[in-house]
């Protein structure tokens, strides 16, 4: 498997595993880790072992049938996220992309692009606002926490008390460890 969930940060990827995260964190919104995982290990079975992903997709020229043969489900969403992030890609760059031009893919909001950037940069500082981590903040002190990720307008605010938080609990840890950290005990993996 190229994308194992609990070992999900990596500063020094690759091209390859650049764009093997960049699918995982597209095909990862709504569903199950271990779901998009081997997602996108179907996609990736039907390109040639030594093939950039984001080439076997163009090669195809139909992005959506790669994603039909995969049974990756929301088609017509992923479809057009696929595009658009190899788009993204050629333009800037995976790895310069900010956090700004990835929420401008479709489909890819601040929690995504937070998610990505994180875990492929050292020293970033995001917050993956997903249900564990707001059922972690609602537990420590803000009961009011969103139970699902905040829209755009209120993210920053509690990504801020997030990282209080975090200040607090755990002042040795990165926020890429915090996360992981979280996300395994708060899902039942540890």
């Amino acid at each position: 498997m190229e994308i194992i969930p609990t070992s999900i940060t990596k500063f020094d990827r690759n091209e390859r595993e650049l764009q093997v995260f960049a699918l995982f964190c597209i095909f990862v919104a709504g569903k199950n880790s271990d779901f998009a995982a081997n997602k996108v290990e179907a996609v990736l079975a039907q390109f040639p072992k030594d093939c950039l992903p984001f080439n076997g997709f163009c090669a195809s020229k139909d992005i959506g049938n790669v994603l039909i043969k995969a049974k990756t489900g929301q088609y017509t969403r992923l479809s057009k996220a696929v595009r658009e992030i190899i788009a993204l890609h050629d333009d800037v760059g995976l790895a310069n992309a900010t956090l700004e031009q990835l929420m401008g893919v479709n489909g890819i909001g601040p929690k995504t692009a937070a998610f990505f950037i994180m875990h492929s940069r050292k020293g970033e500082r995001h917050a993956v606002l997903d249900t564990h981590i707001l059922k972690w903040i609602r537990g420590n002190g803000f009961p009011s926490a969103p139970k699902s990720t905040p829209s755009v307008n209120q993210y920053g605010k509690w990504e801020n008390i997030f990282f209080d938080l975090v200040g607090k609990h755990f002042p040795s840890l990165t926020l890429a460890e915090v996360d992981l950290k979280l996300w395994t005990e708060m899902s039942g993996r540890s």
